[in-house]
């Protein structure tokens, strides 16, 4: 394994108060980081990135849940209850006919996750 080189510690002089002066402030404002934990705790989940790749990779197809199922080896109220986590973060999207229920990865879903994180 390669060594690692730790990061730069600059000197810095200590304030009335007994502590630093701030010298980085976050860009996420509390409701941001609020909204952006909801969507990377819900693609936290092995089984629901899975589930997050079957429907990108079926797009711009929505897949069925009943199509989903034979994926994964797991009930099939297991199943719906990663879905509703998935619909609930904004992650993806459903759309019923008749009985049953179509899931697709919403485009604009990861946009803001990605932007973030470059």
């Amino acid at each position: 394994m390669a060594a690692v080189e730790a990061p730069v510690l600059s000197p810095r002089e200590r304030q009335p108060g007994g502590c630093c002066e701030v010298t980085v402030v976050p860009d996420l404002g509390p409701e941001e980081a609020l909204v952006l934990a909801v969507l990377v705790k819900a693609l936290a989940d092995p089984t629901r990135l899975r589930i997050v790749d079957a429907l990108r990779k079926s797009a711009p197809e929505a897949v069925c849940q009943c199509e989903l199922l034979p994926l994964f080896s797991m009930s099939q109220p297991a199943l719906s209850k990663h879905l509703k986590i998935l619909v609930n973060a904004g992650v993806i999207g459903t759309e019923r006919r008749g009985l049953w229920a179509y899931y697709y990865v919403l485009e604009d879903s990861l946009k803001e996750l990605t932007a973030w994180l470059t």
